[in-house]
């Protein structure tokens, strides 16, 4: 494959929303300073949480509200992408972040392989119970796709998947879509360079389906850990007692 990327480590990225339209569901037991509290607690949760397990080589945070993420995350080593206005939504934001980390070096001559990470791991950024035994269990899995699926296991909390793609052609795709040849940036449809995103409703088939259509072995894993995201007041009562108290010391309208 012309171009293709060079399979290294594992490189995590997160998509997080601005620091305003955020955990809208909690709207009726959380102020919206408070809910903005929480997107940080949470993102800044997941994020160390991947820093300190072995096997993530790098953490990349996909946003459209830089300024909040570069606050919450201050201290922290990470990588702050900016997601375009012309890209909305969370699988236009991925798309976005694999585009650049596909990104050809200056000074690269045509044909040779793009040097990047071999495994892409996305996760979402408010998963409180998430621990690095959570991460390195999913790094473990001898398939080439893993799916840590929600507690109804029908949704997608984080996704393991090769960063086996043709940078040629990921470049070629930016291109049509900046002379408006293509979609309108959420739908990956017209998406190239392999597996797509299919995060929203029924995630968990969706991916299961593109993976079967790119020839891909997939795992589903559910651990404790990886199933509760926190969107709404029954995820929090899902919680371990633990996690609920550390969490509600920091938003304290959580308790």
């Amino acid at each position: 494959m012309t171009g293709a990327v060079r399979r290294q480590g594992t490189t995590a990225v997160v998509p997080l929303r601005d620091g305003v339209s955020g955990k809208s569901r909690l709207a009726a037991v959380l102020d919206a300073g408070s809910r903005r509290r929480l997107v940080r607690v949470l993102a800044r949760h997941v994020v160390e949480t991947l820093l300190a397990t072995d096997g993530i080589e790098r953490v990349v945070v996909v946003t459209a509200d830089p300024v909040f993420t570069r606050e919450t995350l201050a201290g922290l080593t990470v990588e702050v992408l900016e997601q375009p206005a012309g890209r909305p939504g969370l699988n236009g934001a991925l798309e976005h972040a694999r585009e650049v980390l596909a990104a050809r070096p200056p000074g690269l001559t045509p044909g040779t392989p793009v040097p990047g990470p071999g495994r892409l791991l996305i996760a979402h950024a408010d998963l409180p119970a998430l621990t690095g035994e959570d991460v390195t269990a999913l790094l473990a899995e001898p398939t080439r796709v893993v799916i840590a699926t929600d507690r109804n296991r029908s949704g997608t909390n984080l996704l393991l998947l090769p960063f086996e793609v043709d940078a040629d052609s990921l470049s070629a795709a930016a291109k049509r879509r900046d002379l408006g040849l293509e979609g309108d940036g959420e739908g990956d449809e017209d998406a190239d360079g392999g597996f797509r995103f299919r995060f929203g409703v029924g995630s968990l088939v969706a991916h299961l389906a593109e993976a079967e259509v790119q020839g891909l072995d997939v795992t589903v894993v559910h651990r404790p850990g990886t199933a509760v995201d926190l969107d709404t007041a029954d995820d929090w009562s899902q919680l371990p007692d633990e996690v609920r108290t550390a969490v509600g010391q920091q938003v304290p309208g959580l308790m």
